[in-house]
C-alpha cells in the first residue's frame, strides 16, 4: 500500500504492513547507541492502530486535577463549509496581563496527572488498560507518556538543532517515559537563541488568545475573547494505541470539540487542532513552513487521530485576517521532498524498541535511565540516570498503591 492509498480516508491512515527487526543500533559492552539516519528508517509505514480515547481529565487554572469535563472547550465560532473565511482577531488584546503556564510546576509534576488518572481507572477496573486477571491489577500497556514526547520522536529524524533528554523507568513490565525540561533563566523552556525568547513567548500566548476567539465553555455560548487569559487550564484525553504491535498509553491536551458533539467519545475524530501562523507570502516562507513546521503539525494531530487543523493566518503584529481548515492527511502529500511520514513513524517505533532493549527485565522504579539525542552526531545514547532528575519519575504514592490489591472501599479521590 503506498502513501496515496493510505490517505484516501481517515481509517486507512492508520494501517500498514511493515515488519522488520530493530537493526539500527550498535552495542559495545555496556554502551548502546541508536543511529538516526534517514536510510535506517526508510521502510514501509509501520502498523498504527486508530487511537482510542479511554478516558479524560481536566486541569484547572491552578493545575489541580479534576475527573470531569470542566475544561473541555467547544468550537462555536461559525466557520463556512469551505473551511476558509476572513476575520479580524487582535491576538495582543489582554495578553499583557495573561497568566502563563507554570513551567516549574510542569517540570516538577512530570507524569503525576497521568499517574493519578491511572490509579483512578485501576480502582474502577478499566479493562482497556488494566489486567483484571492479575490480583494487583497491573497495566497491560508497554509504554506510558504524553503526546508531546511522541511528537518529538516522530520529528527527530529531521531535527538538526534541538537535542533532547528522555527519562525512563520500568515498573510492573510497563515503561514510563518523560521528556526532561530544561528551563532558561526567564522560566521558559525555549532552547533556541535566548534573545528571541521574549518574542517566542509572545507568539505562544497569541496561540492561546486565538483559542478564545473560536471556543466556548458550552456548545450554546459564543466565544468571549475579553475573558482573562490563564493558560494553565487544560482538557486532556487519554489515548491507547499500538505502534508496530507495541501498546502505548498517552495523555494529550486537546483544543476543541465540535459544538454538535458531546462526550463521551471513543476517538478524537470530532476534535480540531487550532494553530496560528504568519501569512505565507513568498516561496521562501512556504519552504520554511514545509521544512520546519508542517511535520510537527501532522505528527501532533495524526498520533491522536484528529483529522483537521484550523489555522489563523496573522501578521507580525498579531492580527489574524484569515482562517483556513487544513486536512491533516494532506500534509504529507503537500510536503513531499521535505519529509516523509514513514521515516518519522519508523524512528518512533525504533526508539521504543531501543528503550525496551536497553532496560533490563528486572529493572524497578528506583532505577532511572536517560536517553539523549545529539542532533550533530545523529545518535541517541543511553545511560543510567545520575542525579539529573529532581525526583523519581514514579512517586512513592503511585508505586505503593500499584503494589497493593485494589480496594473499592478506598477509591482514589477524583
Amino acid at each position: 500500500m503506498n502513501r496515496r492509498q493510505q490517505s484516501r480516508d481517515t481509517n486507512k491512515d492508520f494501517v500498514s504492513n511493515s515488519k522488520h527487526p530493530l537493526t539500527n543500533y550498535k552495542e559495545h559492552g555496556s554502551e548502546k547507541t541508536l543511529y538516526v539516519q534517514h536510510e535506517n528508517f526508510n521502510g514501509n509505514f509501520p502498523t498504527f492502530e486508530m487511537p482510542k480515547s479511554v478516558g479524560t481529565f481536566s486541569l484547572d487554572v491552578n493545575r489541580k486535577y479534576n475527573n470531569d469535563f470542566s475544561e473541555l472547550r467547544y468550537l462555536t465560532f461559525e466557520i463556512p463549509e469551505s473551511g476558509s473565511c476572513k476575520v479580524k482577531f487582535n491576538l495582543r488584546n489582554g495578553v499583557s496581563d495573561a497568566i502563563d503556564k507554570d513551567q516549574e510546576s510542569i517540570k516538577q509534576k512530570m507524569l503525576d496527572d497521568m499517574l493519578t488518572w491511572i490509579l483512578q481507572e485501576r480502582k474502577a477496573d478499566n479493562s482497556s488498560i488494566v489486567d483484571l486477571q492479575q490480583p494487583l491489577r497491573p497495566l497491560h500497556i508497554e509504554f506510558v507518556c504524553f503526546r508531546g514526547l511522541l511528537t518529538v520522536l516522530i520529528y527527530t529524524p529531521y531535527e538538526n538543532q534541538e537535542g533532547w533528554k528522555i527519562l525512563a523507568t520500568k515498573f510492573q513490565n510497563t515503561i514510563y517515559l518523560w521528556q526532561m525540561k530544561e528551563l532558561r533563566e526567564n522560566g521558559n523552556s525555549f532552547s533556541r537563541n535566548p534573545r528571541n525568547a521574549q518574542r517566542m513567548q509572545e507568539m505562544t500566548m497569541w496561540g492561546f488568545k486565538f483559542e478564545q476567539y473560536l471556543c466556548s465553555a458550552t456548545p450554546e455560548s459564543i466565544p468571549d475573547p475579553r475573558q482573562h487569559l490563564n493558560t494553565n487550564a487544560e482538557f486532556c484525553c487519554v489515548l491507547k494505541t499500538k505502534l508496530a504491535g507495541h501498546s502505548l498509553l498517552y495523555g494529550a491536551e486537546v483544543d476543541a470539540l465540535r459544538k454538535e458533539c458531546q462526550p463521551p467519545f471513543s476517538n478524537l475524530e470530532n476534535f480540531v487542532e487550532l494553530k496560528t501562523n504568519r501569512h505565507i507570502e513568498t516561496e521562501r516562507q512556504n519552504e520554511s513552513f514545509l521544512k520546519f513546521k508542517s511535520m510537527k503539525w501532522w505528527a501532533q494531530s495524526f498520533i491522536v487521530g484528529i483529522p483537521k487543523i484550523i489555522v489563523g493566518y496573522r501578521d507580525d503584529d498579531g492580527i489574524v485576517s484569515r482562517l483556513k481548515t487544513i486536512e491533516v492527511k494532506q500534509l504529507p502529500k503537500e510536503s513531499q521532498g521535505y519529509w516523509e511520514a514513514k521515516i518519522g513513524m519508523n524512528f518512533c517505533r525504533g526508539f521504543l524498541e531501543f528503550v525496551s532493549n536497553c532496560i533490563s527485565n528486572d529493572s524497578d522504579s528506583n532505577i532511572q535511565y536517560i536517553f539523549e539525542f545529539n542532533p550533530k552526531r545523529r545518535i541517541v545514547t543511553f545511560s543510567k540516570e545520575a542525579g539529573e532528575a529532581t525526583r523519581n519519575l514514579l512517586p512513592s504514592w503511585f508505586v505503593e498503591t500499584m503494589q497493593k490489591p485494589t480496594n473499592r472501599e478506598n477509591a482514589v479521590e477524583s
